[in-house]
């Protein structure tokens, strides 16, 4: 998530006020009352100023000299009813710690629980996360990046998800209860197919990367077999719809026909009422050509 003003958008989640340096503004947002509990998870051997929630983000966006930086990122978790308060703090800390501290980033989580349209709460966690590590007296060089476990990778939202499965059970369990959490395996392995699914059951479409490849003139062993499939459709179909082929042309070409009579008559009938049956009729006698209504 890109941010425009790191601290605005933490004082929101926490329901503070706070001062904002880089811009000189004071976002104050203490009358928001669905705030449930906010804190500050720093990693071992962090600053001590990086636990001040307002120092944090100005020490955040200080740090980064374009105007269109990348400032921080969020995960939106959703907390069970079934479980308390506290019960939901330990799941968050439990998920930072995992995932977030152990890399060294600094997160910002604020629970929420505004009111849902069934009438009941409706909680979840905003958990904010620098992208650099602490290092010393400041932050270190940034993790993003898609590929090697970066922050913007598959790899590492896949992680995040089977981890807070994971935490999310486990508490649920320790609480004695029998509702369980699947958050990741029916959906992403109807969405996510391996390479060699692609190539045995290829798709017609190509995506973007294959069509870059076969720009530069290399092979692609993904677009043959996708190209393949298409011809191989098509023929089919053009098979199964052979023998309604005249039907079809001769029903579309008679529904076409109608409109036009339609669209005729109409036309007659408006130039009748308007200028007289004379005109709509090309100056032919009336009782050769009737008119709109005795047809």
């Amino acid at each position: 998530v890109t941010y425009r003003s790191a601290v605005a958008c933490a004082a929101y989640r926490a329901g503070e006020k706070m001062k904002d340096d880089r811009y000189e503004k004071t976002h104050d947002y203490t009358k928001k009352h669905n705030v449930l509990h906010s804190e500050i998870i720093a990693p071992q051997g962090a600053a001590d100023w990086m636990t001040d929630r307002e120092k944090l983000w100005n020490g955040v966006e200080a740090g980064e000299k374009r105007k269109d930086a990348q400032l921080a990122k969020e995960a939106l978790l959703i907390l069970p009813r079934n479980l308390t308060v506290d019960e939901q703090k330990e799941v968050v800390r439990g998920f930072i710690q995992e995932n977030l501290t152990r890399r060294g980033l600094v997160t910002d989580y604020a629970i929420h629980a505004p009111d849902a349209a069934d009438g009941e709460k409706n909680p979840h966690a905003h958990v904010m996360f620098t992208l650099r590590p602490a290092e010393g007296q400041g932050f270190g060089k940034k993790l993003t990046g898609y590929k090697n476990g970066g922050l913007d990778g598959v790899e590492f939202l896949q992680e995040l998800q089977l981890s807070y499965e994971k935490h999310l059970n486990d508490a649920s369990e320790k609480a004695e209860s029998e509702i369980r959490f699947d958050l990741v395996k029916h959906r992403d392995l109807q969405r996510r197919k391996t390479l060699d699914d692609r190539y045995h059951q290829p798709e017609t479409n190509r995506p973007t990367p294959v069509w870059h490849i076969e720009k530069r003139g290399e092979p692609s062993t993904i677009g043959q077999a996708r190209r393949k499939a298409e011809q191989q459709n098509f023929a089919a179909s053009a098979q199964s719809d052979h023998k309604y082929y005249s039907a079809y042309n001769q029903l579309t070409y008679l529904a076409a026909k109608g409109v036009d009579h339609v669209r005729d008559d109409l036309a007659h009938k408006y130039y009748e009422v308007m200028y007289g049956a004379e005109h709509a009729y090309g100056g032919k006698d009336q009782e050769q050509n009737q008119s709109w209504y005795d047809r």
